[in-house]
């Protein structure tokens, strides 16, 4: 019985974590460049069950296999594009990117993992590949594992070669669509044989992969380290010196003329400049009729940066995780020194006088906290007939009723 309650006790600790990450995604809906998240879940380790004849000094009997629960793993961003609206205001910009829709999985490049766009197939050797490369196999930590391949199963029956999350098709049998091979086709591994999978792959859309386009942002933690985030919220303010900030107060970092961010640069508006528009179609300074600069660049010493620009930059989804208010940290940190390797050249555009929207559907959003809340209910309710039947075990069975 006792398994029994903290399986149940896991389900209500689950679902209670899903309706917060969802009361977040409802109080964002109107947050521009807002990005839901959806709630990963992870499967207790799964015990084996066998039948024991006491005293007899043989071995158990398998019998089968008993959950133990689930846990709540993380919130992964969504990051598809919100709907752009025209706002007409000067300091709005919309970002859009320049990603096509549709399957993308990362591959095994030259200088290690990239996205590609296109659907699977079975490459060379058999191994899964994606425009003639094959995919990428990363370990528990999410490294990149060299010298190992995911190869179709020769025992699979089926017709899907992946699942939609990246996780193996399974056929009738029970046979997973791939498995882990190494450079001489030995199969060191066959997803479903641990509950904890050593090796994976991944397969999605560029809802949740790719490089997509971002403002990069000098931020500023609580403690007063600096370092780098990115945001895609576009509605910018200036401060009292008229430098142009995030919603959080942050100052947008400029980019060099070679595209590269200037840490600690900033973006001063002009206060001379006569002109109703800030922002040119790539970012670029506009100028006045009396040849007044919309705004100047400026370097972390205070010195005008000759061909610096509001820019976009180009990040790895699959490693940006949210910081608040907007903002996000790109690889795990916003140190300069290990975020500037893992930004790229931005391939998106900027549109000024307009906004992206959240991409947070009510609707659905309402709908997904209701059944949190019901699933919850459901486990709470175990959680009480548990209760109920383990006082009677202890008070009522074996009771002894007197003469």
């Amino acid at each position: 019985m006792i398994p029994g309650l903290t399986t149940a006790s896991a389900g209500m600790d689950v679902n209670e974590r899903l309706e917060q990450l969802l009361s977040n995604n409802l109080a964002n809906q109107e947050t521009p460049g807002f990005k839901e998240s959806l709630g990963e879940l992870i499967e207790d380790p799964v015990q084996d069950m066998e039948r024991i004849s006491y005293g007899s000094g043989a071995s158990g009997t398998y019998i089968g296999q008993m959950g133990t629960g689930v846990d709540f793993q993380e919130g992964v961003p969504v990051f598809s594009e919100g709907a752009v609206q025209t706002t007409g205001r000067a300091l709005d910009l919309a970002i859009i990117d320049s990603l096509p829709t549709g399957p993308m999985a990362y591959v095994q490049g030259p200088n290690g993992a990239l996205p590609a766009s296109g659907q699977v197939t079975v490459g060379a050797n058999g191994r899964l590949s994606d425009n003639g490369q094959p995919l990428a196999v990363y370990d528990a930590n999410a490294q990149l594992v060299a010298g190992l391949y995911a190869i179709r199963n020769p025992k699979y029956q089926g017709k899907e070669l992946v699942g939609a999350d990246g996780s193996p098709d399974y056929d009738a049998n029970g046979n997973p669509s791939y498995v882990i091979a190494n450079a001489q086709g030995q199969v060191v591994y066959t997803p479903g044989t641990l509950t904890t999978d050593p090796y994976s792959i991944r397969v999605g859309t560029t809802d949740n992969m790719g490089y997509h386009s971002f403002l990069p942002v000098n931020y500023t933690d609580a403690s007063g380290t600096k370092g780098i985030s990115v945001t895609r919220d576009g509605a910018l303010q200036l401060d009292a010196n008229n430098n142009l900030v995030d919603a959080t107060g942050h100052t947008v970092m400029p980019l060099a003329a070679n595209g590269q961010p200037i840490v600690g640069g900033r973006i001063e508006v002009n206060p001379a400049y006569k002109g109703t528009q800030l922002f040119g179609a790539n970012g670029q300074a506009l100028y006045d009729a009396n040849g007044q600069p919309s705004y100047r660049v400026y370097g972390a010493n205070n010195q005008i940066v000759q061909g610096g620009h509001l820019g976009l930059v180009n990040a790895d989804v699959t490693q940006i995780s949210p910081l608040g208010e907007g903002e996000l940290m790109v690889g795990g940190s916003y140190t300069p020194a290990s975020v500037l390797p893992l930004l790229q050249t931005g391939t998106g555009r900027l549109e000024a006088g307009a906004l992206e929207q959240s991409n947070v559907d009510p609707t659905s959003t309402m709908t997904q906290m209701l059944t949190a809340v019901n699933a919850y209910q459901a486990n709470q309710r175990v959680v009480q007939t548990m209760d109920s039947l383990l006082n009677t075990a202890v008070n009522d069975i074996g009771k002894v009723n007197g003469a």
